[in-house]
């Protein structure tokens, strides 16, 4: 039997790791409250990325199968999970996860060994976890890891130091990573939790309450309090489309200029429609109502699932940036076609603080 927290429970365990719950958390028999990972194996229960077992069992230290590993991985980045062959002696068409293992080997996400294999029940290591996750979402590049157990000639070392830079994989206290010792499910689940939902990441959720503050600031039209978070060397960039910015680069403001921002009488040429080519010719305070916040957006508890092809642009201008979107999910009466997205693009300085660098919309175009 699954049992249900009340939100008085929810709010005391999840202290550290969201404002507030959203929802009556869920958990398993065998998952108490007080389990290292419970709130990193519920937010993935709450995301149909894992199930339990018939018993109301979640069987948290048993290891993970490569073909779990896989359909986990595949949920969590919405793959196709449409059956079909697979190309592996082991795992047909009929397989109940042939589609995510496919999608899986299409996305360079894992492949077979060199009998044309993929071993779908054998376990899953804590380095195959790091390599598959790094191989499916965006990481930049991280300094070396320091575990002593991982030289650079281990085949998942650069995966393990994106991830362990991030934050997202941790060693034990002793400073070891234990690579090739299985991983549990509960272990597997808050590597993923961590991977694709940043802020079950200390640092990160600290920074998702930085951004709720300053969206609240823009909201507000106090662009000299938005100023104080801005580096003095680099200001702060302003694009309203994501893939005009890699092309035109939008406009960027100093730390000093921002405070005018809403009475500069000034027409800057932020970019251009997209589809159209048109130049986009507006005061500041003109851009603001036409592309900054024309749509309304609210403060998050989480980081959500990114548009994809924006992150992908905004991570060509900043590799290193983590970056928080506000998305307005557009209306019925355009069937959600007039969506934008607005996002925040945080770098950290030399003296390892968060500075927001960019600030860059994105919407349907036709």
């Amino acid at each position: 039997m699954k049992i249900i927290l009340s939100l008085a429970a929810a709010a005391i365990l999840m202290f550290s790791t969201f404002l507030s719950p959203a929802k009556a958390i869920v958990l398993f028999d065998d998952v108490f409250a007080d389990h290292q990972f419970a709130f990193e194996i519920a937010y993935l229960y709450e995301e149909g990325i894992i199930n339990g077992y018939p018993d109301g069992t979640f069987r948290p230290n048993d290891p993970v199968s490569r073909a779990h590993a896989v359909t986990m991985i595949g949920r969590a980045l919405n793959l196709d999970d449409t059956p079909r062959s697979t190309g592996f002696n082991d795992v047909s068409a009929s397989h109940p996860y042939s589609g995510y293992i496919s999608s899986a080997v299409d996305a360079g996400i894992v492949i077979g060994d060199e009998n044309d294999n993929f071993r779908p029940t054998g376990t899953t290591t804590r380095a195959h976890t790091a390599v598959m996750l790094d191989r499916g979402i965006y990481f930049p590049e991280a300094p070396d890891n320091n575990f002593l157990d991982m030289s650079d000639s281990h085949y998942a070392f650069d995966a393990v130091s994106r991830l362990a830079q991030q934050g997202v994989v941790r060693g034990y206290p002793d400073n070891t990573f234990r690579p090739d010792i299985s991983v549990t499910r509960a272990q597997f689940a808050a590597m993923l939790a961590r991977a694709i939902e940043p802020s079950f990441i200390p640092d990160k959720q600290e920074l998702l309450m930085t951004a709720n503050e300053i969206l609240a600031e823009l909201q507000a039209e106090d662009f000299a309090d938005v100023a104080a978070y801005v580096s003095s060397e680099d200001g702060l960039q302003f694009c309203p489309y994501a893939g005009g910015c890699v092309d035109s680069g939008g406009v960027t403001f100093t730390k000093d200029e921002l405070s005018g921002f809403m009475t500069d009488s000034n027409d800057y040429l932020w970019g251009y429609e997209d589809g159209s080519g048109f130049e986009i010719n507006l005061t500041p305070a003109e851009y603001y109502d036409e592309y900054l916040l024309e749509a309304t957006y609210t403060a998050k508890e989480r980081y959500g699932r990114n548009y994809p092809t924006a992150t992908e642009f905004i991570h060509q201008l900043y590799p290193e940036a983590t970056i928080v979107e506000y998305y307005f999910p557009g209306t019925d009466q355009y069937d959600g076609l007039d969506w934008q997205s607005l996002n925040m693009v945080f770098e950290k300085n030399s003296s390892g603080d968060w500075v927001l660098v960019a600030i860059i919309n994105d919407r349907w175009t036709v």
